[in-house]
């Protein structure tokens, strides 16, 4: 990476940049850190990629998605702490990189670029055409919240995953989880939340009032129907609640049928049962009107302002009911 075979840097300037041309993605990202020159006149190629994955767990993991089948992969090593906090100000212990087969890596010097630099050159050096994700494990990412400020480029989709479930997470835990989900709600479009330990003091209300156009809390937050009035979102999607009944979803159906909830385009909620719901309960008094006969039930409301929305309700596995409302325009 720091010896090129082929003289770049000698050429005309119009030149390397005919070469650059033939060039492919890993060759084009490694050359691009060969100095501050060489990235200006890669990324004044504006090659395009479909989108950007930075997955955070103890080390950085950056996916550039290619439209192709080139993706480039860089992972961030980190060094050895005893399991404190590093900073993204810091430099990565080494950097390892793959493409066309994640499972086939070579090593890259650091080149005295901190984990912010990394990120930040990783995710402008190529004309994103799609957008950039973000992705934090917890328990397992050990980054020190302050830096993340300002270091990620503009983000449209926060993912917080929590694979090691456990009912009384540890305060740290909740408190790591709450500190960076401040950082980041107010300033992405999409969330989901994966089993992300949060308690009063950063509710499920203090994180539906962000004005997100979209949420998703996966495999049971404790919901309740008091969160879902104040949850201002254009798509929710809850899975697997139990706190959650089909009156209270008929109370809310009733809310949006008398104006409330105006941002609302998609709600899907997936309950568990161990019976067949009775759909009345949840139909009553909404003057919904079934369409035509399906493999599950299907009703068209309308609201006071004149808009319309479609009911589907389905019986799923013999454990869930699945309801859900989607604006027709």
């Amino acid at each position: 990476m720091n010896n090129p075979r082929f003289p770049f840097r000698r050429l005309p300037d119009d030149l390397c940049l005919k070469v650059l041309e033939t060039l492919d993605y890993y060759e084009m990202t490694a050359y691009s850190f060969v100095s501050k020159k060489a990235y200006s006149m890669v990324k004044s190629l504006r090659e395009p990629i479909s989108w950007v994955e930075i997955e955070m767990r103890k080390s950085v993991e950056i996916r550039l998605v290619t439209c192709g089948s080139d993706d480039i992969y860089v992972t961030l090593k980190s060094p050895e702490n005893d399991g404190e906090s590093t900073s993204l100000n810091d430099l990565p212990a080494s950097v390892k990189v793959s493409h066309l087969d994640p499972e086939y890596e070579s090593t890259w010097s650091n080149q005295g670029l901190s984990y912010k630099q990394w990120i930040q050159c990783l995710s402008s050096v190529f004309e994103n055409q799609g957008q950039t994700d973000v992705m934090f494990h917890i328990r397992q990412t050990r980054f020190a919240v302050p830096s993340f400020r300002n270091t990620f480029p503009k983000l449209k989709r926060l993912f917080v995953i929590n694979r090691v479930y456990d009912p009384e997470p540890t305060d740290e835990d909740v408190l790591y989880a709450e500190n960076f989900l401040k950082v980041f709600l107010p300033v992405v479009e999409k969330a989901r939340l994966y089993r992300v330990p949060i308690r009063e003091n950063f509710s499920l209300q203090h994180i539906g009032m962000t004005n997100l156009k979209g949420l998703e809390l996966g495999s049971d937050h404790n919901v309740k129907f008091d969160d879902l009035l104040t949850l201002n979102v254009e798509s929710l999607n809850i899975d697997k609640t139990k706190n959650i009944s089909l009156r209270d979803l008929n109370r809310f159906f009733k809310l949006w049928m008398k104006g409330s909830f105006p941002r609302l385009k998609e709600f899907w909620i997936q309950i568990k049962t161990r019976t067949v719901p009775d759909w009345n309960i949840l139909l009553k008094g909404l003057k919904a009107k079934e369409a035509e006969e399906e493999i599950h039930r299907r009703f068209i409301i309308k609201n006071c302002r004149g808009v319309f929305a479609e009911l589907l309700l389905q019986y799923v596995l013999h454990n869930y009911c699945c309801v859900s409302i989607s604006i027709l325009d």
